[in-house]
C-alpha cells in the first residue's frame, strides 16, 4: 500500500493497492434516506471504473430484499434511511448474505463503534471525496476493515484499556512498549513496518505482539484492534 494511504487509513489486513477488475465489478447497493443523496452519490460512483451500483433504496426493509434478491458485494448505508435501526439493519444483512459486506457513511463515533461490532466491514466521513470512498469500497471487498485512523488513535489515546463495570478485563496489563506496537498496528502497520518505526527486528515485533493476544486474550489481529477500540469508548 502506498505511503499516503497508509497514512489516510488504517486498513486490517493492509491491502494491496491494485485496481478491481473491471470485467468483474464491485456491485454496491446504496441505502439512504433522501434520494438527492442516493442518486447524486449513484451517479459520482458510476463513473468509476470497476464499480457497479446494483440498486439504491431509501429503506431498511427494502435493502435487505435487494440484498437477497441481487447479492452484492458492498452495501454502503447511510444512517438516515428509515425502515430498521441502522445496527439491526447490519446485523440482517449479515445473517442473509455473509458474503455482502456493509459499509458506513458516518460521523457519530459511537453509531460507528456499534456498526463495527455489529458486523460492519468500516465506515468513511461523509466529507470523504469520492476517491477515499473508492478506496473504501475497494478495501472491504477485499477483506480489510477499513476505519479512519484518527478514529482508532481517538479510541486508544488515554485510558484505552478500561471497561465498564463488570466487564471483561485484559489477563494482563500491557507494558509501554507493547502499547506502542498496538498503537501502529492500528495504524495499519505491518510487522516489518513496526519493526522499521521501532527500529527493532520483525521477530521482536512478533514476540510483542504474542504477548498482546496472550494478555488480551485474543488469536488475531484484528481482534486486538477491536478490543482496544471497545475498551477506549467513552
Amino acid at each position: 500500500m502506498r505511503e499516503d494511504a497508509l497514512r489516510r487509513q488504517a486498513r486490517f489486513p493492509v491491502a494491496s493497492a491494485e485496481r478491481q477488475d473491471v470485467a468483474n465489478p464491485i456491485r454496491v447497493l446504496i441505502v439512504a434516506g433522501q434520494r438527492l443523496f442516493r442518486e447524486a452519490l449513484g451517479a459520482l460512483l458510476t463513473r468509476e471504473e470497476g464499480i457497479e451500483i446494483v440498486s439504491a433504496t431509501d429503506h431498511g426493509i427494502q435493502a435487505i430484499d435487494v440484498v437477497n434478491r441481487l447479492r452484492p458485494n458492498v452495501v454502503l448505508i447511510e444512517l438516515t434511511a428509515p425502515g430498521l435501526d441502522v445496527i439491526e439493519l447490519i446485523r440482517m444483512i449479515r445473517q442473509t448474505s455473509p458474503e455482502a459486506r456493509p459499509l458506513m457513511l458516518a460521523e457519530d463515533e459511537t453509531v460507528i463503534f456499534k456498526a463495527l461490532k455489529a458486523g460492519a466491514k468500516g465506515y468513511v466521513s461523509n466529507n470523504a471525496s469520492v476517491s477515499d470512498l473508492r478506496k473504501a469500497i475497494e478495501g472491504v471487498h477485499q477483506g480489510d476493515l477499513w476505519v479512519e485512523r484518527k478514529l482508532v488513535a481517538g479510541f486508544l489515546e488515554g485510558s484505552a484499556f478500561v471497561g465498564d463495570e463488570g466487564a471483561a478485563r485484559p489477563q494482563g496489563a500491557l507494558t509501554a512498549r507493547e502499547h506502542e506496537v498496538l498503537r501502529l498496528l492500528t495504524s495499519g502497520g505491518r510487522n516489518k513496518d513496526i519493526a522499521h518505526a521501532l527500529l527493532v527486528s520483525e521477530k521482536t515485533v512478533k514476540a510483542h505482539l504474542n504477548n498482546i493476544f496472550r494478555k488480551l486474550n485474543v488469536t488475531r489481529r484484528l481482534q486486538a484492534v477491536l478490543y482496544a477500540i471497545e475498551r477506549g469508548l467513552r
